[in-house]
Parts: C-alpha cells; sequence; structure tokens
C-alpha cells in the first residue's frame, strides 16, 4: 500500500493541491451526503455494474443533483456503485463540485482501456489522472473517483475540474476467485491534506483493509478522515474490523472512520437467478471527540431520521450506524480536528442527520422521510401486555425505553452512571460488532435477536406481576389503581410512577439469576436511590418502593418484602461499599 499526496500528483500538472472544505480545522462546519443503495448487481468477465441501468443512472443523477442543491462538501457512494455514465455527463454539462467540496464516488468496473479512452473523451471539460498500469482487456478495475477542482500553481489561470482515479489495492476473497482472477490492481492510495496543522482524508476500497498495517495506520491516524467504501456481504467480519482497531489504539481523538456499503439484502446475478446475500448495510461513522454531543435530544433526533446510537467499548469509541434500508443521507459534520479555535466555539458534537431521503418510482425522485423504520415495532410484541408502554416509551424519547427495559430486568452496571448512552448494556458494542439496541432491532444476529426478545419478554412478565394484586407489597398498593412505566434524568434509578404520581423501583429476575446476584441487584439498586436522596426520610421511602421479583419453583417471590419496612438503621446508612463491587 503506497500512500501518495495529492500535492505530488497535482504538481505534474502543474497544479496546487485544493483546499478542502471539510480539512479546514476550523470551527466551521461541513455537510456530508451520502448514497446506500438498494443492491441490484450482475457480476460478470467485465466487473460488477448495477443490474438495472435505467434505474440505477436516474438513482445516481438525482443524487448528484440533490448534493448540489443542498451545497454538500463531501459526498460519497459505495464500492462499484456509480454508473461512469451518470458521472460523464454530470462532468459535460459541468455539474461538477465548486472549489473546496470533494466527491468520493465508487464507481462500477470499467477496463483500464476504457479509462484511457474516457481520459480523451473528457479532456476538454476536464483532467483525469490514473496511475500507470499496463493494459489487459481480460481484466477489469475496481476504481474510485475523486472529483474536485483545482487551480495552476502559478497564479492568473483557470480553475480546472480533475478527476482522480483510485484503484482497488488488494482483491476480496471469495469461492470462485472473482476479484483474485479478474481485477486488475492498482497500488496507490491518495492522501488529501496533511503536513503542518492539515486534516487528511484518505479512502480505502473495501478489502483493501487487507493489507492496511500498524504503520500505515500509524501514517495516517492523527487529525484524519477515513472513508471505508465497500460492496460487503460481511461488513463486520474480523478482517474488515481489524484496520478501524488499528487506527483507533492510538491516544487522541482525532481519528474518525467513514463506513459506506450498500444497503441490506444485496441481489447479485451472476447468471439466470440471483443469489440473496441476506447481509446487513453496516454503514457507520466512528468517532471519540471528547466533546461528542450524546445528549438525548440530539442522538434521538438522530435516531428518528436512521442514525442510530452505539458505543464501541473495545475502542471506547461512539459508532453511529445507519438505518440499513436503501436511502441517501445529509448530515452536518463538525471537523476531525480544530486548530485555532477558541474554547468557547470549539465544540466536535460529532455528524448530525438532517435529512433522510428514499427513492420514490412514481415520482423517479429522491424524498424526504421524516422518520425511518428502526424494526422496533416488529419486536415490541415480544413485551406482551407491557407492548403499548413500551412502544409509548420508544415513541418519546428511544433511549428512555433502553434504560426503563434493562432497569426492569436488573440489567445495570455497578456505578450510578449505568443509564449513561456510553453505559447502557443494550448500547454498549464489542469487538464484533452485533447490535443489540432495543430500539434499532435490523440487526438480524442471533445474539441480538434472542437479547432483544428475552428483555421484552421480561418486562411483559413484570407488567403482569405489576398488574397482580396479590404480588404487590403495601408499599406499592397505590399501583392497584393505575401506573405507568416511567424513566426521568431526575430520579434515574426508578422505572415506574402509580396513577397518584409516586415513583417506585420494580425488576424482575426471572428464574436464570442465581440467589446471590438476586441479591446483589436489590442492595446495588438500594445503594442507588440511598445516594440519590439527601433526605433521610425520602432515602428510607425510595428503598421502601423498591421491589425485586423472581421465580422459584414456577412461584413468582419478591424478595425479602419487609426488608424496609422493618429498616432499623439510621436513614444514612449505606446498603455496603459499593464501590469495592465488581
Amino acid at each position: 500500500m503506497q500512500i501518495t499526496p495529492i500535492a505530488e500528483v497535482l504538481a505534474t500538472e502543474g497544479l496546487a493541491a485544493p483546499v478542502i472544505n471539510a480539512l479546514v480545522p476550523d470551527g466551521v462546519n461541513y455537510k456530508v451526503a451520502l448514497m446506500q443503495p438498494c443492491g441490484q448487481i450482475k457480476a460478470s468477465s467485465i466487473g460488477v455494474q448495477n443490474r438495472d441501468r435505467d434505474l440505477a443512472r436516474k438513482q445516481f443523477g438525482k443524487f448528484l443533483a440533490g448534493t448540489q442543491a443542498a451545497g454538500a462538501d463531501l459526498v460519497v457512494t459505495p464500492e462499484y456503485s456509480m454508473p461512469w455514465e451518470t458521472l460523464v455527463v454530470a462532468i459535460k454539462e459541468n455539474r461538477v463540485p465548486a472549489a473546496g467540496k470533494l466527491w468520493v464516488l465508487g464507481c462500477e468496473s470499467i477496463k483500464y482501456s476504457e479509462l484511457q479512452a474516457l481520459k480523451e473523451e473528457l479532456a476538454p471539460t476536464a483532467v483525469v489522472l490514473f496511475e500507470e498500469l499496463q493494459p489487459d482487456e481480460q481484466r477489469f478495475t475496481d476504481p474510485l473517483v475523486y472529483v474536485f477542482n483545482a487551480v495552476p500553481i502559478n497564479e492568473g489561470g483557470a480553475s480546472k475540474t480533475i478527476v482522480l482515479v483510485q484503484f482497488k489495492t488488494h482483491p476480496m476473497g471469495d469461492n470462485n476467485h472473482f476479484e483474485v482472477n479478474g481485477m486488475q490492481r492498482g497500488t496507490r492510495i491518495y492522501q488529501f491534506g496533511g503536513g503542518g496543522q492539515g486534516l487528511k482524508l484518505v479512502s480505502l476500497i473495501c478489502s483493501d483493509v487487507f493489507a492496511f498495517q500498524d504503520a500505515d495506520a500509524l501514517a495516517i491516524y492523527d487529525r484524519a478522515v477515513v472513508i471505508h467504501i465497500q460492496l460487503n456481504r460481511k461488513p463486520r467480519q474480523n478482517q474488515f474490523r481489524q484496520y478501524r482497531d488499528r487506527l483507533l489504539q492510538y491516544k487522541g481523538d482525532e481519528t474518525e472512520v467513514l463506513c459506506l456499503n450498500w444497503a441490506s439484502d444485496v441481489r447479485e446475478w451472476s447468471g439466470e437467478q440471483p443469489t440473496l446475500w441476506n447481509n446487513i448495510a453496516g454503514s457507520a461513522w466512528y468517532l471519540r471527540p471528547k466533546d461528542f454531543d450524546e445528549r438525548d435530544a440530539t442522538l434521538n433526533a438522530n435516531h428518528r431520521r436512521g442514525l442510530y446510537y452505539t458505543w464501541l467499548e473495545t475502542s471506547q469509541a461512539h459508532a453511529l450506524f445507519f438505518n440499513y434500508n436503501p436511502a441517501t443521507y445529509l448530515l452536518v459534520a463538525t471537523k476531525v480536528a480544530h486548530i485555532g479555535v477558541t474554547a468557547s466555539v470549539s465544540r466536535r458534537r460529532g455528524p448530525q442527520l438532517l435529512q433522510t431521503r428514499v427513492w420514490n418510482d412514481a415520482g423517479e425522485d429522491w424524498v424526504e422521510q421524516l422518520e425511518a423504520d428502526d424494526g422496533f415495532s416488529g419486536v415490541v410484541g415480544e413485551a406482551g401486555h407491557a407492548k403499548d408502554q413500551i412502544q409509548n416509551l420508544r415513541d418519546a424519547n428511544p433511549m428512555d425505553a433502553e434504560r426503563v427495559l434493562a432497569l426492569c430486568a436488573g440489567k445495570i452496571r455497578h456505578d450510578g452512571g449505568w443509564h449513561s448512552v456510553r453505559r447502557l448494556d443494550s448500547c454498549v458494542i464489542d469487538g464484533s460488532e452485533v447490535i443489540r439496541r432495543m430500539t434499532f432491532c435490523q440487526d438480524t444476529d442471533p445474539e441480538a435477536t434472542e437479547f432483544r426478545v428475552r428483555r421484552l419478554k421480561r418486562c411483559g412478565r413484570l407488567w403482569d406481576i405489576l398488574n397482580t394484586h396479590k404480588y404487590l407489597p403495601p408499599a406499592l398498593a397505590d399501583f392497584k389503581d393505575g401506573f405507568r412505566l416511567e424513566w426521568s434524568s431526575n430520579s434515574p434509578h426508578q422505572n415506574a410512577i402509580s396513577e397518584k404520581g409516586k415513583r417506585a423501583t420494580v425488576v424482575y429476575m426471572g428464574e436464570e439469576a442465581s440467589a446471590a446476584r438476586i441479591e446483589e441487584i436489590a442492595k446495588t439498586l438500594a445503594e442507588f436511590l440511598h445516594r440519590g436522596f439527601s433526605d433521610p426520610g425520602a432515602s428510607h421511602s425510595a428503598r421502601q418502593r423498591l421491589a425485586v421479583w423472581f421465580r422459584k419453583n414456577e412461584e413468582i417471590v419478591q424478595l425479602d418484602p419487609g426488608r424496609y419496612i422493618k429498616f432499623d438503621r439510621p436513614g444514612d446508612a449505606s446498603e455496603f461499599d459499593i464501590g469495592r463491587e465488581t
């Protein structure tokens, strides 16, 4: 892998390196437009292309037009997606990026000889550049195309549209050796920016990452945006994740990775019958600025439009996943680094999803979708009689629904901040990147599916317990007149409230928890409640309204229901030294 500065390539043409808006380290945000297309592809000896040529030309043409109307500074499409006909027409009609803007387009396969011919065809309107390869009519290339504006090194000349082609450097492995045998490889990875205080931008094409080593990560990671375009059945397979681990292993918070794949459920034709991939999309933005905006209002606004929060614990990074369905996305993002920006202005809060658009066949255009389908309505029925309550919670605040469901199941960490989005077990992902979010349910991994079903069923059983009067202790007698599940930042360790406005903490541990674990969770919650009130009487009352049930020998049992009724210790007594809990 040879990382080549853009400045070196352009200098041979007498051109200066462009100043890309997204790479200026100031406090001005920039706009990003992404297209996650519907996967109807054909693979043959000439490479990978869209199967429905007419539809692809319409969709990608409208997308490019829309990005210009929206003023997008950075435009990205995934591997093998952009039809060359669409791009060529845009260039000939001078519908190209303005100064400071950059297109990063994964284009359909093209033979090297065809690219040479295209260079001549576009010569009157654009400068087409690519590394020299030996023409091979038996092979195709997998190109990423940068389109941008550059000016001559010597002042006074007119600016020019540059079309810089980067070839895939490493083939994807498959049983038929499709790319191993059929793809002509490049050697160069181009780098925008860098040097001095400049920010960097580098793009990788799918399996390029197989050759990405620690030395490459060390050369790139600092103040860098890394774009990874893919047409990938298994985007979270271990080899595809390792480059992110390498990039994010270094100290500092000025590295961001933007992965863009096709939408889920790609259909591939390599003959008369299609192969259904049953893939996830896996498009995501990984980042870890210390000023990341994790307020509920911000995360929920993103959620509504189709951008979902998780915390990647292995890399200590925020991982924001896009909805898996076909769509285009318009975001506003903060720069990967701020230099010379006053502290009062410099808040790198991360990407905010402004608009999601889906294709309308009748109008043959992308139309705004106010709320993306997160899949929750398809699984919430597992909560039984609690279904409507949980749906209402999700509709009002998806993060509150995550918190209530965790607390109902007693799935909390041993610190008072268990309800933070970085601590909620349903929001945390490990190195496998399996997403267990309760309110983003498109991940079909069995572990994720089983996790959601178990938690919803547990909540449903708790709901039935709370509606069965014989199970209610005297301290919760007011629940007989009605209650609802609710979470408030002012009462973070309580998850239910009676019609009379009295809060309580209610938990159902099921039948799989050990006696020790049940006792541990009860004491932990009692301690959190104790610490949450400065008034001893209020602390005592809150603990009286803590009820933990479990199933034993097919019977519903409440743990020590009289514990705080007969409580005779001073009101400020701690349950235990919670700091020593593991």
